[in-house]
């Protein structure tokens, strides 16, 4: 009797700003499909926490094998930044390449994120050790093909126990990680600097967060050194007056530096306010008359 293997991969993940994007294959035997069938098996946003939870044991034992494979944040990113000429579509097609591989089904049937079906077919197709597969790709594959739905269940709570175990190391409950998610949004403005590895930095909403932070910044500092320009205004007039003798500004040497001169003595005016006057005595004493 001939086995015929059937593979359905589906992902959980892929929109949110935060955590593992989780793509599943799931392997039965033909004959087992039915067996999926009575589970009622659905789309795994279809159905319930309960319900999944329930389900994914029991799909994982009418399973012949499976493979889970999770994307954290820096490998989205490096896709979604095209490099190596990757893109999020392209990375999800070399992940359900490496699963086929693995699991080395006869047919396979891939929920497709990509809106050109030829397109990704054939870059996935490339990417397959097996040519002589049967292979099906369709958007929504996970409404239409139960194997591919019960590939979806086993993605989704995988991800979600994912989330779990991060808000559990944290001691933080961020929510879903998604940006409807009013949890998830505190939890980015408030958290972004401090658990950078958590969030999909590629993405919208971090971006942004991070481009409002960056230009606050950019505004303090500048109002800051209004506040030292002026604050040192008088000082800095009087310094100028040692150019009649012979003294001459040059750069500064650190970033805490407002002003150097450099005659006979070395002057240095600090951005605290502070004046250091290096050199002879006799020379000190006739900059601080001078500037006093």
């Amino acid at each position: 009797m001939i086995i015929i293997l059937i593979c359905g991969i589906d992902e959980a993940g892929r929109g949110p700003v935060l955590g593992p994007l989780v793509m599943c294959g799931l392997l039965v035997k033909e004959e087992d499909e039915k067996e999926l069938v009575k589970l009622k098996v659905r789309d795994s946003k279809l159905l319930t926490k309960v319900k999944r939870e329930f389900l994914f044991d029991k799909i994982k034992d009418i399973s012949y094998k499976y493979e889970i494979i999770a994307i954290y944040p820096d490998e989205i990113d490096h896709a979604v930044n095209n490099h190596d000429g990757l893109n999020l579509n392209k990375l999800e097609a070399r992940k359900s390449a490496e699963i086929i591989n693995l699991l080395k089904p006869d047919k396979a049937i891939v929920d497709a994120p990509s809106n050109n079906i030829k397109s990704y077919k054939q870059y996935l197709f490339e990417l397959i050790n097996n040519k002589k597969i049967e292979l099906i790709l369709e958007h929504k594959a996970d409404l239409n093909y139960p194997i591919v739905s019960a590939a979806s269940i086993l993605a989704k709570v995988t991800r979600d126990n994912e989330i779990e175990k991060i808000k559990k190391k944290i001691k933080i409950d961020f929510g879903s990680g998604y940006m409807s998610d009013s949890k998830t949004v505190n939890f980015l403005e408030k958290y972004y600097e401090k658990y950078p590895e958590l969030f999909r930095k590629s993405w919208l909403p971090y971006r942004d967060i991070v481009n409002k932070k960056f230009q606050s910044k950019l505004e303090d500092f500048s109002q800051f050194i209004e506040k030292v320009e002026k604050k040192h205004e008088k000082i800095t007039d009087k310094l100028k007056k040692l150019e009649d003798f012979g003294y001459k500004f040059i750069p500064t040497s650190t970033e805490h530096e407002h002003v150097r001169m450099k005659g006979p003595c070395t002057i240095t005016l600090y951005k605290n306010g502070k004046l250091l006057i290096q050199g002879k005595e006799e020379h000190k004493k006739s900059v601080e008359k001078l500037i006093s």
